[in-house]
């Protein structure tokens, strides 16, 4: 039997840039429903960095692969605020002249490093933007010294994390997410939540859209319900918004500019203890070569050690002995290519496709080889080649192996951030949206997620996201 719901304003996904849609909308007096295909769980419903929080929070288990040479292996958050409730929630502002870049490019008006500034200290003050209070742990400081060593520029990274000290002197940590902050706001101001609840399309009347056909899964059995709405956010994801609009009928530029960070991660031992899971992610990267190039540290718990060292089973088993002395390092590239986001016909799930260029290629050999040198400069005692076939290489001069040895055939890449499927622009020939989100042609609906960033912004996109998405709030909310 459907089921019939109606609302003013119906906001689609829960993540970061949903749940401020929907916190500031529904503030504004407006009645809001907010639905979302995950569940809802509490952000330490599970441990971090666990197959059960993969399980639990994101699609496919955290395992979903775009289609190219090489392929990209790549997450999207499933759950009540999407990936804020497992990410590490890593906090860089926007670089000046890459916002500016973005107004002049791609016509933007009241945009760029002064437009955006005030929305930007909204979110660090409304979310608790902080560092470590404690310090940050021993993989950290390797790389800020091999930063150091090689005078290269680094910082430590501030997160969106609420800290407590106890009696006894210790701290203690909380992810400042989206069901910790926003979503609770949203539900105290009058919106309506429905978890469960998968959008399946959208449809128009002429060009208004009226209605969402949607998929309800909460009571053990797949139901049929419709939204009917006045306006609608569509706040999906990178993904999921461009699948969602074009399974509606809207096409043009849909989907077609998709872009991603590659990445590549190894391991480095160390002659010391450098390891110390307790302290979660790593919050140092090296910032000389940012936008175009990353540096950083991952989280490195044992089973995260084991995937990044390659070898026979009886080979990573004797290596990881040593695990306390051993870390995971990364470079991530701003990628220079452009893919596309389609729908798998017959199985209602994505096929991306995700072209990897020489020049990306080149970028990444670069990088090994600096974040090599860094290890080094720390005193690395071995760094192991995450390239296959590679010799595992035991000294400062041996960096120099990883310059253009990254193939297609001996890699294997990675991405957690993505973006600009439905890109924002003056210009419809060249955009989806206009400069405030509003998807072009159609006059109530809007986009208020990733997908709207025209380009990579080089840094950890949270806090760029946040602050877009209240800046197209503000404009609608004053009537534009």
């Amino acid at each position: 039997m459907r089921r019939v719901v109606d609302t003013d304003v119906l906001v689609i996904g829960s993540g970061p840039g949903g749940a401020t849609t929907a916190a500031l909308l529904a503030e504004a007096g407006l009645d809001v429903l907010l639905v979302e295909e995950g569940d809802h769980h509490a952000v330490d419903s599970t441990p971090d960095h666990s197959i059960e929080q993969m399980d639990q929070k994101w699609r496919n288990g955290g395992l979903t692969k775009a289609l190219g040479d090489p392929g990209v292996s790549y997450i999207e958050g499933r759950c009540v605020g999407g990936a804020s409730e497992s990410n590490a929630g890593l906090y860089h502002p926007p670089f000046p002249d890459g916002l500016e870049a973005w107004a002049e490019t791609h016509q933007l008006p009241d945009f760029g490093a002064d437009a955006l500034a005030p929305f930007l200290a909204q979110v660090e003050s409304e979310l608790g933007v902080s560092r470590r209070p404690n310090g940050f742990g021993p993989a950290s400081q390797a790389l800020a010294d091999g930063g150091e060593a090689m005078g290269w520029r680094w910082c430590e990274i501030q997160r969106f994390w609420r800290y407590a000290k106890s009696a006894d002197g210790t701290w203690s940590g909380r992810r400042r997410s989206m069901t910790e902050t926003l979503i609770p706001r949203a539900l105290k101001a009058g919106c309506q939540l429905m978890s469960q609840t998968r959008v399946e399309r959208i449809l128009f009347r002429a060009n208004v859209a009226t209605t969402a056909v949607c998929t309800e899964n909460r009571a053990g059995s797949p139901s049929e319900l419709h939204i009917r709405f006045s306006q609608v956010w569509v706040c999906a994801g990178a993904i999921q918004t461009p699948l969602l609009l074009r399974r509606s009928g809207v096409r043009g530029r849909v989907g077609d500019t998709l872009t991603m960070n590659p990445m590549i991660r190894l391991v480095a031992r160390f002659d010391r203890e450098v390891n110390v899971p307790a302290l979660g992610v790593p919050v140092v990267q090296i910032e000389q070569f940012k936008p175009a190039m990353t540096l950083g540290c991952s989280y490195s718990a044992v089973p995260h050690l084991a995937m990044w060292l390659d070898g026979s089973a009886a080979e990573r088993t004797h290596q990881l002995r040593s695990w306390k002395q051993m870390a995971v390092f990364y470079v991530k590239v701003s990628g220079e290519g452009r893919g596309k986001v389609r729908n798998l016909p017959g199985f209602g799930d994505a096929l991306v496709r995700q072209p990897v260029t020489d020049g990306d290629l080149l970028h990444l050999g670069d990088g090994l080889t600096r974040l090599s040198q860094a290890l080094f400069a720390a005193g690395a005692t071995t760094v192991f080649n995450p390239l296959a076939g590679g010799a595992t290489l035991t000294e400062m001069s041996h960096a120099d192996r990883f310059r253009g040895a990254v193939t297609r055939k001996n890699t294997t890449l990675s991405a957690i951030h993505l973006h600009s499927t439905c890109p924002m622009g003056g210009d419809p020939s060249r955009s989806v949206v206009d400069p405030w989100g509003c998807l072009h042609g159609r006059s109530n609906v809007r986009i208020n997620d990733s997908s709207l960033l025209p380009s990579s912004p080089g840094v950890n996109p949270q806090g760029t996201i946040m602050a877009i998405a209240r800046r197209n709030i503000a404009r609608s909310l004053a009537g534009g």
